[in-house]
């Protein structure tokens, strides 16, 4: 599974050649992000939360502190990187800048990471975090899919859209945990059962609750093995 991963990576670097600029930067470079910016960046690396991602000091500990005693739905949470001033840029300028070429990136880290961990775990399909129609006419596209799709060129595994968004819910951000769960209740629905093992796919997790309402919605229509995974997590 990770040689085919490789080979398909290489295949398409071949085809599709990026830009020779740093896309935080600008400065020339032989990669999507320079050297600097790379180094700047906080990768996240083990041990790591199993629910989230955040890093944490012993390898005997499986969850953070913050995950602890929260029900989640979903098998493993992976995050490329934590959210900090560098994560957040390419972020915002992904989601609010129409710089969809970040995209990319993002999801050649994450494909990294996956192979990195090596959850001995053989998926199926790619699915994104949806957004409600009104907002996806707004912004003109949803984040969480143009990285899934190019996570879907990397791997060779299909990427569905099945996973809807029904109710149009308030920003989140400025909401706890709690009243998360309660605004994303019944939020979501699945046009079509999906069989096999799943990758998740969003940019950022906060506090988990929309990504722990997409996986209740899998799991509850027979879905397998959830691997969520996202480009940065909070502190």
């Amino acid at each position: 599974m990770k040689i085919l991963f490789r080979l398909i990576e290489a295949f398409l670097e071949m085809l599709y050649p990026r830009n020779l600029t740093c896309i935080l930067c600008n400065n020339e470079s032989e990669d999507e992000l320079c050297d600097l910016c790379k180094g700047s960046i906080q990768f996240n690396i083990e041990p790591v939360c199993e629910s989230c991602g955040r890093m944490i000091m012993k390898s005997s500990y499986m969850i953070c502190h913050h995950c602890k005693g929260i029900r989640r739905y979903y098998d493993r949470g992976l995050s490329v990187a934590v959210y900090d001033e560098l994560s957040k840029k390419m972020i915002f300028n992904l989601k609010y800048h129409d710089k969809r070429y970040i995209s990319h990136t993002i999801a050649k880290y994450m494909l990294d990471f996956i192979i990195k961990i090596d959850l001995d775990i053989d998926f199926d399909v790619i699915v994104p975090v949806p957004l409600h129609q009104e907002r996806y006419y707004q912004r003109g596209y949803n984040q969480a899919e143009l990285i899934a799709k190019h996570l879907s060129k990397l791997s060779g595994l299909p990427m569905i859209r099945d996973l809807v968004r029904r109710k149009n819910t308030k920003p989140l951000y400025t909401l706890s945990a709690e009243e998360r769960s309660t605004v994303l209740a019944q939020a979501f629905e699945l046009k079509t059962p999906i069989v096999g093992n799943i990758i998740l796919v969003d940019d950022i997790f906060t506090t988990g609750s929309t990504l722990n309402m997409c996986s209740k919605v899998l799991k509850s229509n027979g879905c397998g093995y959830i691997l969520v995974i996202t480009f940065a997590v909070g502190e």
